[in-house]
């Protein structure tokens, strides 16, 4: 097992084992599931976010999320919806979410990675480490919207996703991805 795949049993208050990741720019993530108790370091990362950053992700100046959509972030049932946080010393950087509904064999997808993380391959590993869950969950797509304006993001999905389908509907772009191995 190499460095960056070994698994970890500290403990993160959330009864999960944490997952080592490098990074591209030699820095080290932990990565594991986001767990209800996660609700503070969602607030606090939420709170170290640009204005530009949560205009990106949520498509709307959010000055502070109300205790209830954190809950709601925060809680999943780790098959329909899921979420992988990685975490620098205790504090969230990054969070990757999938949200499928009932039956459904596609997801919603949605990432956030914290300003000072950004550009250095975080949100990549991250979706990387996603889509491994959603194909061993039978998920075959994803789904995204994404702001016309959002370059970052949408070079990414080009990086990452070659073949997807975008379409530009209404200011935002919509982009299906089909999962593969």
């Amino acid at each position: 097992m190499t460095a960056a795949t070994q698994s970890h049993d500290r403990g993160t208050g959330c009864g999960e084992t944490l997952r080592r990741r490098d990074l591209p720019d030699g820095a080290t993530v932990m990565v594991r599931p986001i767990c209800a108790e996660d609700v503070e370091r969602l607030r606090r990362m939420f709170g170290r976010l640009s204005p530009t950053t949560v205009y990106r992700r949520f498509f709307s100046p959010i000055p502070s999320p109300s205790e209830g959509a954190l809950r709601h972030l925060a809680t999943v049932d780790h098959e329909r919806r899921d979420a992988l946080v990685a975490l620098i010393d205790d504090e969230i950087v990054g969070v990757a979410r999938y949200d499928a509904s009932a039956g459904a064999m596609r997801a919603e997808i949605a990432v956030t990675v914290e300003d000072a993380w950004q550009h250095r391959g975080l949100g990549t590993v991250l979706l990387r480490m996603l889509t491994k869950l959603a194909l061993d969950r039978g998920l075959n797509a994803f789904f995204a919207s994404m702001l016309a304006d959002n370059r970052p993001a949408l070079a990414a999905l080009h990086r990452l996703a070659p073949g997807a389908r975008v379409a530009l509907e209404g200011g935002a772009y919509e982009a299906t991805i089909k999962l593969a191995p």
